[in-house]
């Protein structure tokens, strides 16, 4: 009833793309999302080994650019000590979560977030349930495309791609900015998010697309 040592796997280099769209990344209509890339997460893995210096070295790349073309940076957050009615069902499936500590709940380091940067709470799988992202996508930015990247790539990215369909916002999933359990817990991520909802591309795509745009900033 919690997060399994996840072992090593390569990095999926997921090349399919969804035929049924041809969504590009417009930088004046996207925001970055880093879903949970707090401590705790990644230290189910062995941080030196595969996947994760490749994930955080394309998330890194993305931000950067991100901050080169003024595109909202959100991260999600989970809070230590939760209530328990807080927390409600994901003690069932997880245990009682984190604690808090700033050692634990704290973004690692390699992907600190800015003063620019918006940093929300995380209650549930997908970062629109009870936050007001949905709100400051369209309310505020008046944005209607969602860049994911993060932890864990079949449960809470997943989730979060899914819902942003469901809100009529394109999600862009990162299949190579994202990691999970097992490589096959990620490519089932990967597969479904192409097949259902999201348009599915790697970080040297995402960049390009983003690049063509930086002589119009």
């Amino acid at each position: 009833m919690s997060i399994p040592k996840i072992q090593s796997y390569p990095m999926p280099k997921a090349e399919e793309v969804n035929e049924k769209i041809n969504w590009k990344v417009d930088a004046k209509r996207s925001v970055l999302l880093v879903h949970d890339m707090q401590n705790y997460f990644l230290s189910y893995y062995d941080q030196t080994q595969a996947p994760i210096p490749e994930l955080i070295a394309n998330i890194q790349r993305i931000k950067e650019l991100c901050a080169t073309l003024e595109i909202p940076v959100v991260y999600t957050a989970q809070p230590g000590d939760q209530h328990a009615e807080d927390r409600a069902l994901l003690t069932d499936f997880w245990g009682d979560g984190l604690r808090e500590d700033d050692t634990i709940t704290a973004i690692t380091p390699a992907l600190a977030p800015t003063q620019k940067d918006t940093v929300m709470t995380k209650w549930r799988y997908s970062a629109f349930k009870k936050s007001n992202l949905e709100e400051l996508m369209k309310d505020v930015w008046e944005r209607d495309q969602l860049m994911i990247c993060g932890i864990y790539a079949h449960i809470g990215c997943l989730l979060t791609a899914a819902e942003a369909f469901m809100y009529d916002i394109q999600p862009f999933y990162i299949t190579d900015a994202v990691a999970d359990f097992s490589e096959e817990d990620h490519l089932m991520g990967i597969r479904y998010a192409r097949e259902k909802c999201a348009a599915t591309l790697q970080t040297r795509q995402l960049i390009a697309q983003l690049e063509a745009q930086l002589a119009h900033v």
